[in-house]
């Protein structure tokens, strides 16, 4: 549907709603919100309350003069991009792990065209890999597999804008290996959901060292720190058979916030990165900041598909600016509520999530 400055809209796949306030492109519009600030939206994610009236001069055409970007095709992967590519240098601000990235094609235009999806492999392991995406119906689709070199990034598809919200939720499922190590890691099933507003907000965009410093979206499939290891089932002749199947129950990560369960369906995280980390204080601000927020992530996505209700998050006092960052990453999700939590317990360190969905 087309929408011309000045209409009335509401938010499809979130809450609120705005003024369309310029076309940006033939498929995406700025959209001013309550707070005054413009929100860059697909057409398809929104829908027509009221047609603009007689007040349609009032706003400004930004665009009049700039030709509408039409929608092409992905730039087929170049051959080059179809294998692993080693990394082109350290993140310090990224731990050992495995992350999926989201890189637009043009740097210049982050919030405009094509999309590369990357697979990274941060670790000392080779991996196999196997890559799902869940539709609207909950059904999975195998969209790839294969193995990935330690310390290197795979290219597993160009997407155009249109097809984010088909690649922005699913599983992947990973396997390590080492010629030779002083342990068997377990295998990992990570289920990965990215709110779609993220990919028209300037922030969500971050300069990613292991990409070459290209701007991108970073998802932590896992922290290798996190993956236990099967050592102790292996030493341990007298454990019984049944066993080992029942420990890995604990490390399903789609039930990983049942540990901080305090009562049923709430939860409570210690964010302080002593609760996190054993050895820490080698640790920059940003690498705390960066162990702290995606703590946070995981065990709010982890609340949100178990069905909990609540979720406090200690964060402690400090300079406040680990507080604000969980703010800003709880606009990011829709039906959700939070405040501070109860002052007697834990003072003004804590915030109270309400997960509405699940209520």
């Amino acid at each position: 549907m087309d929408f011309k400055p000045g209409d009335k809209v509401r938010f499809l796949n979130t809450t609120g709603g705005g003024t369309v306030k310029k076309n940006i492109n033939s498929f995406m519009v700025s959209v001013a919100i309550d707070d005054g600030f413009e929100i860059p939206t697909l057409t398809s994610e929104l829908v027509l309350i009221e047609q603009s009236g007689i007040n349609d001069r009032m706003f400004i055409r930004d665009n009049e003069n700039i030709p509408a970007l039409k929608p092409t095709p992905p730039e087929p992967i170049e051959a080059d991009r179809i294998s692993s590519i080693q990394l082109r240098g350290k993140d310090h601000s990224f731990p050992s792990g495995i992350f999926l990235a989201y890189a637009p094609q043009d740097q210049q235009w982050i919030m405009a065209g094509n999309i590369d999806i990357y697979l990274i492999n941060n670790t000392d392991f080779d991996i196999l890999y196997s890559f799902f995406l869940k539709d609207d119906g909950g059904k999975f689709s195998g969209m790839d597999y294969g193995s990935l070199t330690q310390g290197s990034k795979l290219a597993i598809e160009s997407i155009v804008r249109e097809d984010i919200a088909q690649w922005s939720s699913g599983v992947i499922q990973v396997l390590f290996h080492q010629d030779e190590g002083e342990k068997v890691l377990m295998p990992v099933s990570a289920t990965f959901r990215i709110k779609g507003t993220s990919f028209y907000k300037d922030t969500s965009y971050k300069e990613c060292g292991l990409l070459g410093n290209q701007k991108a979206i970073v998802y932590t499939v896992c922290e290798l720190n996190r993956v236990p290891s099967t050592i102790e089932h292996l030493l341990n002749e007298k454990e019984d058979i049944d066993s080992l199947p029942e420990a890995a129950k604990q490390f399903n990560p789609g039930s990983v916030i049942d540990r901080y369960k305090i009562s049923p369906r709430e939860a409570e995280v210690d964010l302080h990165i002593s609760a996190l980390k054993e050895n820490y204080n080698s640790l920059s601000p940003r690498e705390i900041l960066t162990i702290q927020l995606g703590t946070f992530e995981r065990m709010l996505e982890s609340a949100m598909a178990n069905n909990y209700t609540r979720v406090v998050f200690i964060h402690g006092i400090g300079n406040g600016t680990l507080k604000q960052s969980l703010i800003d990453r709880i606009k990011d999700y829709g039906d959700l509520e939070f405040r501070n939590a109860s002052f007697a317990k834990y003072g003004n360190g804590a915030i109270e999530l309400i997960i509405h969905q699940n209520m």
